[in-house]
């Protein structure tokens, strides 16, 4: 199924929410979500298997936590044991904001380069890599790729979006025959 970013970064923060994340972790989530999709890099399988093993060591967690910390990348910074490192990716590109750096990241089977407007994949056979992951960024040079590919749509594989949509479902909240009478939908009284 077809979403527009703004579609599926609000269905992940249900999602997220619905899977007993605070709002605040929640919207992370959907940043998250957007950001990866923004360069064709997640289906949703990513961010249903970082949602289920929600914790500490999960990016998920970390990145907000990093991007609060306000880390410096003066000097290589690694993150052992990251659950879902892809995710990482899109925190460290907010928080480059409009700095005049971009950061080389690398994991078992990834390699890729962040500036805070574009992504660029050297390797990615660990892309899709659940983890634990030992995480290495590293500042260069700021780095401009020719062609960026950004997309305003992604296409979320089938059995994610049953997923997300089974999490979402949970944030809503159920219909009773005094809600529907009181106004609550249409009820028995369509008027407008």
């Amino acid at each position: 199924m077809s979403y527009s970013l703004g579609e599926y970064e609000d269905l992940c923060k249900k999602a997220a929410r619905g899977s007993g994340m605070h709002w605040g972790q929640a919207e992370e989530v959907g940043k998250a979500a957007r950001g990866l999709s923004t360069y064709g890099l997640d289906d949703g399988r990513l961010i249903v298997t970082a949602i289920k093993c929600f914790n500490e060591e999960n990016a998920l967690w970390l990145g907000p936590a990093l991007c609060d910390a306000g880390a410096d990348f003066k000097y290589t910074v690694n993150l052992p044991g990251v659950v879902s490192p892809a995710l990482m990716l899109p925190f460290l590109q907010m928080m480059l904001g409009d700095k005049d750096i971009s950061l080389k990241i690398d994991w078992i089977g990834f390699e890729g380069i962040l500036s805070s407007s574009e992504f660029f994949c050297l390797r990615s056979e660990g892309f899709t890599e659940v983890g634990p992951a030992n995480i290495r960024i590293k500042s260069i040079e700021k780095f401009v790729a020719v062609n960026a590919n950004r997309c305003s749509r992604v296409n979320v594989d089938e059995k994610a979006l049953i997923q997300l949509n089974e999490f979402a479902y949970k944030t809503y909240a159920p219909s009773t025959h005094e809600s529907r009478m009181a106004g609550a939908g249409a009820g028995l009284n369509d008027n407008d």
